[in-house]
């Protein structure tokens, strides 16, 4: 089975969204505007930043499930988990999607993956977690 999945890349969401409201602020210190006006521009700049942020970061994955593995393709890198490895998925639910962190049964380090839900078309996540479960993987909501 497929399923195709809206992930982001955690590092550049996090570091554009810090940029720009750096930014903003930078820009903003050079008008002569009382505090609280550039305050509550700064606020209006939020969703814009956030917007800007997470089109630049969106990476979509593509997820295979098969009898023995699952495979992860996104941003050009493909990677392949053995179920038999798997000891269990942790679902940390956030306001813009979920921070999913595959743990492995031997001293591999864990994966996580950043789902977004914000700016983007419903995905495959809820047949993705289903089918896990079907394959007997448990998912612990964080």
């Amino acid at each position: 089975m497929t399923f195709q999945i809206n992930t982001l890349h955690r590092g550049r969401f996090i570091w554009i969204l810090l940029a720009g409201l750096f930014a903003a602020g930078f820009l903003l210190s050079f008008f002569d505007l009382q505090e609280i006006v550039k305050i509550i521009i700064l606020l209006f700049c939020i969703p814009i930043i956030l917007f800007v942020a997470v089109k630049i970061s969106f990476q979509s994955s593509t997820w295979k499930l098969t009898e023995q593995e699952i495979h992860i393709s996104r941003a050009g890198k493909d990677m392949i988990l053995p179920l038999t490895e798997i000891s269990y998925i942790k679902n940390h639910l956030r306001s813009g999607g979920n921070l999913l962190a595959i743990f492995f049964n031997n001293k591999r380090a864990t994966l996580r993956i950043w789902r977004n839900k914000l700016f983007v078309a419903a995905d495959d996540f809820e047949s993705l977690l289903a089918e896990l479960k079907s394959k007997e993987i448990a998912i612990v909501l964080g």
